[in-house]
């Protein structure tokens, strides 16, 4: 794969005593969801990419393909070969993966706000400038109805996933009396319709996000239940070490609700749970633009794995994606003009910048070990 590759997933993202220990314990040697990862790279280079992929494939039983990229609007509505740049891209989802991994495939047809039509990705790089033909179109328009699902079947068809997202955090920054809600809605229940129709096998969802910057906790669940009649599962984008409603904090797990997914779960209990997306920070993340000071470590780094994977065993979670494997220093260093959020997931991994494991590694290898009932 090229360096392009990797600048492209680069670009698509937008007070106890240390001596305190969590206390909970596995309860057995059983877990009730496979375990996995992001390939996203720690350094702008084919090594890291491939190195990344290797291990990430030797740490997982479900690897996370994950296109926050944008979509080929004009390629995919007209049936026209994908760029290079995209087609590459689902090439390289397929190789090396140990046969009986599970593969999660997620998309979304909205930006990174989470509320607007996405940009175009082709082999300029991610969320491209709309052509003037999509600038103004909206989520429910016939064209970018057909176009998304024709993109979504070609994904599906190029991967050939265990599961499917085919929106990402849709409940992050619409409010249920947003125009674009109801608009999204529309979209959301064509595309769901359609793509249960082709691939009755697959389960088809949304993800959801448990805190935001734009929506309480209350909004956040009131459009989430708007938006499961549309979702197989409840599945989750979950970072708890950064709250939006309080950036200047220690990022202790015991200073937040053990429950703290519980509300979403409990939305529609007859619908599998899982667990999309997730990290927790084990440096101090400081990021004065943006007015965050986290405090962090990493020893609680494990103390939220620890809490992470007794709470989807509770739950009796399907699936559980950690971003990121490794400390991504190398990576952001070379990145020209880093945009602030980028560093919000930089010290996220099991292995620290200089590839040395953490507690937390440990602690995902044991549970790696227990058998997947």
């Amino acid at each position: 794969m090229k360096c392009l590759y990797a600048l492209g997933l680069v670009l698509c993202f937008f007070s106890c005593s240390s001596d305190e220990v969590i206390t909970e314990e596995k309860k057995d040697e059983s877990r009730s969801f496979y375990m996995g990862f992001t390939a996203f790279p720690y350094d702008l280079t084919i090594e890291a990419q491939l190195d990344t992929y290797e291990q990430v494939a030797a740490q997982s039983d479900i690897f996370l393909v994950h296109l926050d990229h944008g979509v080929p609007w004009e390629e995919a509505f007209s049936n026209l070969p994908f760029p290079s740049e995209v087609q590459n891209t689902l090439e390289g989802t397929k190789t090396g993966l140990a046969p009986n991994t599970k593969i999660l495939l997620t998309a979304t047809p909205a930006g990174q706000n989470r509320n607007t039509l996405s940009g175009i990705w082709n082999n300029n790089g991610s969320h491209q400038s709309l052509p003037a033909f999509w600038e103004n179109k909206k989520f429910d328009d016939d064209e970018v109805v057909t176009a998304y699902i024709n993109y979504c079947k070609r994904i599906i068809e190029e991967v050939n996933p265990d599961y499917f997202a085919y929106g990402i955090e849709t409940n992050a920054s619409f409010k249920k009396e947003d125009a674009a809600f109801t608009q999204f809605l529309k979209l959301a229940d064509t595309v769901y319709t359609r793509l249960k129709k082709d691939y009755p096998a697959i389960p088809i969802f949304l993800t959801l996000q448990d805190r935001s910057f734009d929506n309480t906790h209350e909004e956040l669940l009131a459009t989430s239940k708007s938006l499961l009649q549309y979702s197989d599962y409840i599945a989750m984008s979950t970072y708890p070490f950064l709250d939006y409603q309080n950036l200047q904090r220690d990022a202790n797990p015991e200073l937040f609700d053990d429950n703290w997914l519980a509300d979403f779960r409990n939305l529609d209990i007859s619908k599998p749970f899982a667990i999309s997306e997730t990290g927790f920070c084990a440096e101090d993340l400081v990021i004065p633009n943006l007015g965050v000071n986290v405090k962090a470590s990493e020893k609680w780094q494990n103390d939220f794995m620890i809490k992470l994977l007794n709470s989807a065993n509770d739950l009796d979670a399907e699936f559980l994606a950690w971003f990121v494997f490794r400390d991504y220093d190398y990576l952001y260093d070379k990145t020209p003009n880093p945009p602030d959020i980028l560093s919000v997931w930089r010290d996220n991994g099991l292995l620290n910048g200089s590839g040395m494991p953490r507690p937390s590694f440990q602690t995902w290898k044991d549970w790696k070990s227990y058998e997947k009932n």
